[in-house]
């Protein structure tokens, strides 16, 4: 799934419920899909703080059983508050399996994966398809 979103904070919430509801279609917990929803708060927040202003570009992918967000936007000029970006790793240490965040050749990158085997009986890789919509 693939979302642009303007540079506005109040635009967070929506991928927020794409995250949500997308997890829910992967059996997780409730507890997984607040995780989730803090990990978008921490993504889209470090975009907004480091960005240009210029949209963000989100993709949410699911394989096997994990879920992966990666976000973009165009580099601001200004220097990053390293305390804020320090706390955003402290949250997202607990929360996801692994991040990332780098700003190369004027675009801002963060990324983050989570499992989401949570002891779940169905660890079969994914949304269950009827055999005729099977890929």
């Amino acid at each position: 799934m693939v979302m642009r979103i303007p540079a506005d904070a109040r635009f967070i919430r929506p991928v927020r419920l794409a995250v949500g509801g997308l997890a829910s279609m992967l059996d997780v917990t409730v507890e997984t899909i607040d995780d989730l929803r803090i990990a978008v708060d921490e993504l889209c927040s470090a975009l907004l703080e480091t960005g240009d202003g210029s949209a963000l570009e989100l993709e949410i992918s699911s394989f096997g059983r994990s879920l992966r967000i990666d976000g973009t936007t165009g580099a601001g000029v200004g220097e990053i508050d390293e305390d804020r970006i320090r706390f955003s790793r402290q949250i997202l240490s607990v929360i996801a399996d692994s991040f990332g965040y780098e700003v190369d050749d004027g675009v801002v990158r963060c990324w983050i994966e989570r499992g989401l085997d949570d002891g779940l009986d169905d660890l079969d890789g994914g949304i269950d398809l009827p055999p005729d919509e099977a890929p």
